[in-house]
């Protein structure tokens, strides 16, 4: 997918694969996630904000260190900024940078049937 119309799925917060969002990561020249207050956005049942969290980003990690969703705090994103995405430990969640110039992450889930599929989006604010 092109990168015109891929930012504009992300900024109508349509929904995307891991696949091109990753492609679209890797065309970026600062892949790294920037440390912010972020809006997250689930895409089920339609797309609404559940909650905020502050984003600490270094070389190779992200951490939501102080979140509004409970045991945010436990979760470090671990990657690198030559790579433009993160994994979490476990494995099963992948965040990507969708959106260079509005820092917008989309979150990907490895543990049902929608795996592949934005679950949510991280607005910066």
């Amino acid at each position: 997918m092109d990168a015109p119309k891929f930012l504009a799925m992300v900024r109508s917060q349509d929904p995307i694969t891991e696949q091109d969002a990753k492609s679209y990561a890797q065309t970026l020249e600062n892949k790294e996630a920037s440390s912010g207050c972020y809006m997250i956005k689930c895409m089920r049942p339609c797309v609404f904000p559940i909650g905020c969290t502050y984003n600490n980003s270094c070389d190779w990690c992200l951490w939501p260190g102080c979140s509004s969703i409970p045991f945010g705090c436990c979760i470090v994103l671990r990657g690198s900024n030559e790579q433009g995405y993160y994994v979490n430990i476990k494995g099963d969640t992948v965040v990507v940078k969708a959106d260079d110039e509005n820092d917008t992450l989309a979150c990907f889930a490895h543990n049902s049937e929608n795996s592949g599929n934005v679950c949510c989006y991280c607005n910066k604010v």
